[in-house]
């Protein structure tokens, strides 16, 4: 591969990962609206379902902000790389 070619497919790889990262926020919002719609409705809750639901739910919100960090990291990594390539 020529270093243009190196560069090219870096440039593709940064548009890939805008748009993953703009999914994943779509999921973010979405799932923020439905926590707090179930949240609610366990909120007196002592069940153990309830108690799975909420684990679940902390679970699927850090899994969302975890994934939006690595699509920064390497984009991040991405344009450095691209950048010494000159």
């Amino acid at each position: 591969m020529s270093i243009g070619e190196v560069k090219a497919a870096l440039g593709e790889a940064n548009y890939l990962l805008d748009q993953g990262r703009a999914t994943i926020e779509g999921v973010g919002t979405a799932l923020d609206e439905v926590a707090g719609l179930v949240l609610a409705t366990l909120h007196d809750s002592q069940r153990s379902e309830a108690e799975h639901a909420r684990k679940a739910i902390a679970d699927a919100i850090r899994e969302v902000k975890l994934t939006l960090r690595a699509i920064a990291a390497a984009q991040e990594s991405g344009n450095a790389y691209r950048k010494a390539l000159g």
